[in-house]
């Protein structure tokens, strides 16, 4: 059975907070010190709202990579990066869809730091409650450990990112709310 996790009004709460901590951060007079850096792809949806709510104009360049295979973690494949140059000095903001492990931000932080970025923090819609990556600006903790999809993750045949809310698989008896 799928369960809802997040309503589409609990998740436009998150991104009106999330884009107003980010206005309280930068304006047009600092937005040149900053590069928001969103993860391929599952963070689409959450980066683009959070943006429509900003009072500034940072620097966006997404960052492509690769490493769960339906639900295991394989090693890193980095598709699509920006020339490094880019972040010298920079204080960099990694945007991401879900800190499960935390080994992409874990291994995304260490080569910007290498490539010369002030700092590099993070912004993530849902971090789960075992991940050790320290985050920065998080949405979402979650508790118990499902495998989610919907707005902008996948689920394990590819689907779902379409979706306005956060589900999981309830494979339980017990049936709240269902779709």
């Amino acid at each position: 059975m799928r369960e809802i996790l997040y309503t589409p009004w609990e998740i436009e709460d998150c991104v009106m907070d999330t884009s107003e901590y980010f206005n309280q951060l930068y304006n047009t007079e600092n937005e040149h010190e900053v590069i928001f850096a969103p993860i391929l792809t599952g963070v689409v949806p959450f980066f683009n709202d959070v943006c429509k709510g900003l009072m500034f104009d940072p620097y966006v360049e997404y960052i492509g990579i690769n490493s769960y295979q339906g639900t295991e973690q394989k090693e890193f494949n980095l598709y699509k990066m920006f020339d490094p140059k880019v972040i010298k000095d920079k204080t960099v903001w990694l945007f991401d869809d879900i800190a499960d492990s935390g080994n992409t931000l874990n291994f995304l932080t260490s080569m910007l730091k290498q490539y010369g970025a002030k700092e590099v923090k993070s912004c993530v819609l849902i971090k789960k409650a075992h991940c050790a990556h320290p985050v920065d600006v998080c949405g979402f903790t979650m508790t118990e450990d499902h495998f989610i999809f919907g707005y902008g993750m996948d689920g394990v045949d590819g689907r779902g990112r379409a979706l306005n809310t956060i589900l999981y698989e309830n494979n339980s008896i017990d049936n709240e709310t269902v779709i």
